[in-house]
């Protein structure tokens, strides 16, 4: 064996000491550590009996209390405001203490009344601490109304300034739906500005609702020329507003489409020397997610069908005892039902297979069955909507000699009405405490 052998040796042995020694050590170390941190208790206080003094407990509190109400500290200084700083918190504590004070046999205590005795005691409170070195002057006691008059409302400013409130957002923007961010420009926004701004975010892919603020406090929305019905080029907002649909019947906005959006509108603030303030509180990701869920929950189609019976249903008398019933044929081929209080369809009516009604068809064929729909978030009075489908329905089921059934084909009686009623009035209540009221234009937006 070589001298660099036996030198190896020896060097491999002396590392593979001094690294079993330092672990050695660290594992030491930290045993101790432990030890320190984790000290047994000399008591166990799950086996052992836990009491604990209440009533003196109570009475140090009520010491304490009594103390601070009892005896209010005065500092001697000629600074009249920090001293009415003082004679409010004053009457306010002698308020309760005439009120605790008051006869019994006298229980009922007009203002009047509680005025006087405050004022009068407060000027005796104040009189006792009145320093000879440095006298307070007071307004004389004919001039001191009420304690009202001393109390500072916080809705004032003693600048004379009024603290600014921000204005209502436009109708067409729903807070619970909507992803909204408010700006409040330093100067005046042009509305070519604004629509050159609108038109470089629009490559979210998803719908976005600009809205300008002018002088007069009339909402504009950006892009809708005939809906302004005054010079553009003369136009300026004061405010806007930038609003992204969190969820449709396609779903939540996904995280990356909501982060592109509030990095655009900061930047649009930035470009317009505006100030941005978001609108609504938590995770905007688990907001659309809440909407999406929502939107499941209440996006419901009712299905009611006429279907042939012994006799067949001919499309030439089925379409004049619709119009005797006040629907009329589409250009997409459904029979709507539209009255006079609403703007938008409350039901329509289709051929079972969805096939389009045309004029030719109706006159030459012979149908199986029809189909009544009602979309319960778009009818603004859906129970009402209902009870109209079922009318029209059964007059027509009559008329055609056919039966009334459900999507499984079974009879459609009075019993499963009512239950589809219930189930009606449960999803009206809960597009109601969401805040997007039925057939309202936030919920066509929401269901379309």
């Amino acid at each position: 064996m070589s001298d660099l052998q036996i030198i190896l040796i020896i060097l491999g042995v002396f590392i593979i000491a001094c690294v079993v020694v330092y672990n050695w050590l660290q594992e030491r170390k930290l045993h101790k550590q432990v030890s320190n941190e984790f000290i047994v208790p000399q008591k166990d206080v799950l086996a052992e009996d836990f009491y604990i003094d209440t009533d003196a407990f109570v009475e140090k509190e009520l010491a304490e209390v009594s103390h601070k109400i009892k005896h209010p500290v005065f500092e001697e200084s000629a600074d009249l405001p920090a001293r009415s700083e003082e004679v409010v918190f004053k009457n306010m504590v002698l308020e309760d203490t005439v009120l605790k004070e008051a006869p019994l046999k006298d229980p009922v205590l007009n203002e009047a009344t509680l005025e006087t005795a405050l004022n009068e005691t407060a000027r005796n409170e104040l009189a006792a601490h009145t320093d000879n070195e440095h006298p307070l002057n007071f307004a004389p006691a004919n001039q001191v109304t009420s304690i009202e008059s001393v109390i500072e409302k916080p809705d004032e400013d003693k600048s004379g300034e009024i603290d600014y409130t921000p204005a209502q957002l436009p109708n067409g923007i729903h807070p619970q739906i909507d992803l909204t961010a408010i700006l409040y420009a330093n100067k005046n926004i042009s509305y070519q500005s604004l629509y050159d701004m609108a038109a470089s975010i629009d490559d979210i892919g998803l719908p976005i609702l600009i809205y300008g603020l002018d002088d007069d406090d009339k909402w504009h929305l950006v892009e809708t020329n005939d809906a302004l019905q005054v010079d553009v080029s003369a136009l300026t907002f004061k405010q806007a507003t930038c609003s992204l649909q969190l969820a449709d019947r396609g779903g939540p906005a996904a995280k990356n489409v909501l982060n592109k959006f509030q990095f655009a509108v900061e930047n649009m603030g930035l470009e317009l020397n505006a100030h941005v303030e978001w609108q609504g509180s938590g995770d905007v990701v688990q907001r659309a997610i809440e909407i999406d869920q929502f939107c499941i929950e209440v996006d419901q189609l009712i299905n009611i069908h006429i279907a042939q019976a012994e006799a067949p249903i001919h499309g030439t008398k089925f379409r004049g005892l619709a119009e005797a019933n006040g629907m009329t044929l589409g250009d997409d081929g459904k029979f709507y039902y539209q009255d006079t209080t609403h703007k938008s369809p409350l039901f329509t009516a289709i051929e079972a297979n969805n096939q389009a009604f045309t004029a030719e068809s109706l006159r030459n064929s012979v149908l199986k069955a029809i189909t009544f729909q009602l979309e319960i978030p778009k009818v603004p009075n859906c129970e009402q909507a209902f009870n109209q489908m079922i009318l029209v329905a059964q007059k027509l089921s009559s008329s055609l000699n056919a039966s009334l059934v459900d999507d499984n084909q079974k009879p459609l009686g009075d019993l499963q009405i009512e239950k589809i009623r219930q189930q009606l009035k449960v999803i009206h209540a809960t597009m109601v405490a969401r805040g997007v009221m039925p057939g309202s234009p936030a919920s066509m937006r929401l269901f379309n």
